[in-house]
């Protein structure tokens, strides 16, 4: 067994363990276990322990093998997220989802490309429209991946807010990732953005023809073929959308989406144990690249700056946008605070534009900084909501028809507001 070998098998034992304790304690504090694996992430990179310690711990050569186990990782965790979307909400509230969901991603998007040329001229890396972009990009993602498990971990995710929220998320972070790709286009040009196009059959071809196929084999095979099944299948269509370029995440995500839902106990059961096997190996090696030890006066002024801007730009035009298509204020205001949600998605975005040169090593500080504190905030907020626990044991059921996937349920103390809009 090799050098790197054995150090990759360590790591992975010390990241399981960190993360797992830091998500414990964060979770004694009222926070989702994300923010505990995220600041295990910074923790093991050189602004806590040093530049020297870090190299030690996590030593390059293992970095690569490293990041593969944790894109394996996020893989499975969509195929779970996918797994647990009710697809009725597309349809069950079709007028608020459009319109919450480009208000969530255009405004910020609009607000963050303003910041860069103005207040983040000093960390400009090269072309300045590519520049502004990008971090407006950045700042107007959603991490859908780290939504889910906060409304999982909150017993929210079968609620009509915690679905409409899924719903949303999953529209901004495509129209993310369809964005950063075009911004990649045009900052380094002679790549395959044409493969984009391939999106239109490659959903075609799951909607028709695979998940017809799933049907048939679940209804043949057992729980443990079916999460082979299932996992193998999340990673083969994550391949093809890694290959497209819209990031594997979505074709995990979308896989999880089509697979059938009678199955879904068993498998995503078993499925959940690999994903946290292996998912916090990507917040490390994420926090590894991030050093906040040269910060000064106005690095500090700049990060307000930069929370600001995401905060109310998120929060605001989805609480309007929510208002004007007919949703109570409470709603309205969860949905808000449950999109200004970032961490996976962000890190990853901001690990593209880190290692393509958009962005350099100061500002990618900042912006994981700025994910850490929109996605810490996201907990109290919603408890001063009254939503920090989801639904109750008594809980009050909506007007859903009983032939959906999952009833959407609401918290027994969210009446009169628990309904998402005057329509219901």
């Amino acid at each position: 067994m090799s050098v790197p070998t054995v150090t990759v098998l360590l790591d992975l034992v010390l990241i399981m363990a960190a993360a797992h304790t830091l998500g414990w304690l964060a979770e004694k504090i009222g926070q989702p276990p994300v923010i505990g694996e995220i600041a295990a992430g910074i923790l093991a990179g050189p602004t806590i322990i040093g530049h020297h310690l870090s190299s030690v711990l996590f030593p390059a050569d293992a970095r690569p093998s490293l990041n593969l186990l944790a894109d394996i990782g996020v893989a499975v965790f969509m195929f779970v997220a996918g797994l647990e979307l009710d697809r009725s909400i597309f349809t069950g509230a079709r007028r608020s989802i459009p319109a919450v969901a480009s208000a969530a991603y255009l405004v910020p998007f609009a607000l963050g490309s303003c910041v860069a040329i103005t207040v983040l001229t000093r960390y400009q890396t090269g072309n300045r429209l590519h520049f502004a972009l990008f971090v407006g990009c950045a700042l107007a993602v959603t991490a859908f991946p780290v939504l889910a498990r906060i409304l999982h971990d909150r017993n929210l995710v079968n609620t009509e807010i915690g679905q409409l929220s899924l719903a949303c998320a999953a529209l901004v972070d495509i129209l993310a990732w369809v964005v950063l790709a075009v911004v990649l286009a045009l900052a380094h040009p002679g790549g395959a953005p044409w493969r984009l196009i391939l999106l239109i059959p490659l959903v075609g071809l799951m909607w028709w023809v695979l998940r017809p196929m799933l049907g048939r084999i679940s209804q043949i095979g057992n729980a443990q073929t079916m999460i082979v099944v299932g996992v193998g299948g999340a990673l083969a269509v994550a391949a093809i959308t890694e290959w497209i370029g819209l990031h594997l995440i979505f074709g995990a995500f979308a896989f999880g989406v089509i697979f059938p839902r009678e199955r879904r106990p068993a498998v995503e059961s078993g499925v959940r144990v690999l994903s946290a096997v292996l998912l916090p190996g990507f917040f490390v090696v994420a926090g590894l690249a991030v050093d906040l030890s040269g910060m000064d006066s106005t690095a500090i002024g700049e990060l307000v700056a930069i929370v600001a801007v995401a905060v109310l730009g998120k929060i605001g035009s989805v609480y309007l946008a929510g208002r004007l298509t007919g949703m109570r204020p409470r709603p309205a205001a969860a949905v808000a605070v449950l999109l200004n949600t970032r961490g996976l998605t962000e890190l990853v975005i901001l690990s593209v534009g880190l290692t393509t040169g958009l962005i350099g090593a100061r500002l990618y500080s900042l912006l994981v900084v700025m994910a850490l504190v929109t996605t810490a905030s996201t907990a109290p907020i919603l408890r001063i909501l009254g939503m920090a626990h989801g639904p109750s044991e008594t809980t009050a059921r909506t007007d859903t028809p009983p032939h959906r996937a999952h009833d959407a349920t609401v918290p027994a103390d969210a009446e009169p507001d628990a309904r998402l809009d005057n329509h219901g």
